[in-house]
């Protein structure tokens, strides 16, 4: 009973994913959503990065501005079609990414944390005074929309691409985790010191994770440049990084649905909060804000564990080691 129980709700959400535009007409409730499927992309690339190998980067949303920009140049300004400027922004995000992690790959925590948080500012003051290239304050504009059959993109259509692309992110995620290399990952998380005396080179580890990461913020970097057809400095600030650490921590970093769980609620959430109440538009970030801290306090595991314990206990399964391989031992034990 309880077995049929869980393929009918797992249908039943699935059909809906599947029929969600179908059902509405509002084309910004369509935009918000695939906000948050470029979103859910960025997180899930930092639950891999912090979550599978223990290294933190507040200056994420600089990958994303670097793929956005070098999409949107590459269209706009050289004419390239747009697959070749979306690999380009994905390209150059995990070069980029790639000489970050190289030399800091040493560093941990808060010195990690202030290397990244200064590439971050870097990316943003460059956007700004770099006006001959990406048009500064002012903005680069005339991207070109994807197309099907010479008929630009709907917000329909970005949809199921980018469900797709959140699909296939996933999948390489759970393939990694369960394979050599997510077991590397989880050992040089542990104890680096260790999984070095095992032979496991936890440089080479350290910096595909930040790679990989930063090629996927490079892609939900470039599929927004198209989708919204202008880019301005405004979206890559410090906040920004720092929306996208509480998306994945929100969410759970040691859960492969975290990304998708964070990133989904932490777009919704101020949307929701958008009250007919009068005044109440100079406070909602605030509540917004307050939330996400009661969320950390009192779920600390994140919302993706709690959902995964919830359906657990509905289906009548035993709980058992559904979390990703713990960072340290409890003290004492």
């Amino acid at each position: 009973m309880r077995r049929n129980l869980k393929r009918i709700v797992y249908g039943a959400f699935f059909g809906l994913i599947l029929v969600l535009p179908l059902l509405s007409r509002n084309e910004y409730v369509l935009f918000v959503m695939n906000k948050a499927l470029l979103n859910i992309i960025v997180a899930s690339g930092l639950v891999f990065l912090t979550g599978f190998a223990g290294q933190i980067s507040l200056g994420q949303v600089g990958f994303v501005a670097i793929g956005a920009y070098t999409s949107g140049l590459v269209t706009a300004r050289l004419g390239m079609p747009i697959p070749i400027g979306i690999v380009a922004g994905i390209a150059l995000s995990v070069i980029v990414g790639l000489v970050v992690a190289i030399p800091s790959f040493k560093l941990k925590a808060f010195f990690l944390s202030l290397v990244t948080i200064a590439f971050g500012q870097i990316i943003y003051l460059l956007l700004v005074n770099l006006t001959a290239v990406t048009g500064g304050s002012q903005g680069l504009f005339n991207i070109p929309p994807m197309k099907l059959s010479g008929t630009p993109f709907t917000n329909t259509l970005y949809y199921y691409l980018f469900l797709v692309l959140v699909a296939l992110v996933i999948l390489l995620m759970y393939r990694l985790k369960y394979s050599y290399i997510g077991r590397q990952m989880f050992a040089v998380n542990d104890d680096d010191v260790a999984a070095e005396a095992c032979a496991i080179n936890s440089r080479k580890t350290k910096v595909f994770a930040f790679g990989l990461s930063a090629g996927l913020a490079g892609l939900s970097g470039a599929l927004t440049a198209h989708m919204v057809g202008f880019l301005t400095p405004d979206p890559f600030t410090f906040f920004d990084s720092a929306n996208f650490v509480a998306m994945a921590v929100v969410g759970g970093l040691r859960q492969l649905s975290g990304g998708v769980v964070g990133g989904f609620a932490l777009t919704w959430l101020p949307e929701l909060l958008r009250l007919k109440i009068s005044g109440f538009e100079n406070y909602y970030l605030l509540v917004n804000s307050v939330i996400v801290l009661l969320v950390l306090v009192f779920l600390p595991s994140g919302l993706g564990a709690s959902l995964s314990k919830g359906l657990s206990r509905l289906w009548g399964e035993k709980q058992g080691a559904v979390t990703l391989h713990n960072s340290k031992s409890k003290e004492g034990e």
